[in-house]
């Protein structure tokens, strides 16, 4: 009985600390051909998925500490490391083959709803109002009580 009641324990406490993920969020930019394509947001970090599919051969590099911006008040996080390339470093894209670039960046709070990607420099990547959704608690229902009389007691908690 007690591996049956720790086992339940630790689904319940890992479900709680799973991450928030967000694929293909609502956004504009100012380039057509790179998109926000996932943001996973939990209690430690955020990581920001950036996609890129050019029609020809390019070079192509993000500038070292990028910053996500929260809209709703304005503070900016600067990227703390890229997990999958090196910042500053060109890599050679091919004709119609999709590349993606995941960046981690400190835990956004909870209430922002709207973020802003910039690279640093003149021509960098801007993905603005990347949709990052809210996502309350549930309320809590107040408990009711029926009477013996049909009368119906609201109990709040």
């Amino acid at each position: 009985m007690k591996k049956y009641l720790l086992i339940a324990f630790m689904l319940v406490t890992t479900m709680s600390l799973a991450a928030q993920t967000f694929n293909n969020p609502r956004h504009r930019t100012n380039n057509k051909y790179v998109k926000a394509s996932k943001v996973v947001r939990n209690k430690d970090h955020t990581v920001l998925y950036i996609t890129v599919n050019y029609p020809d051969a390019r070079n192509v590099w993000i500038d070292a500490y990028p910053t996500l911006t929260d809209e709703v008040n304005g503070k900016t996080y600067t990227a703390k490391r890229a997990l999958n390339f090196k910042f500053g470093t060109r890599y050679t894209c091919q004709p119609n083959k999709s590349y993606t670039y995941q960046i981690e960046f400190p835990p956004i709070p909870r209430s922002a709803s709207l973020v802003t990607f910039r690279e640093k420099g003149n021509g960098g990547w801007v993905l603005t109002n990347i949709a990052v959704p809210v996502k309350e608690k549930p309320k809590q229902q107040p408990k009711t009580q029926s009477t013996n009389q049909g009368k119906t007691i609201i109990i709040n908690m």
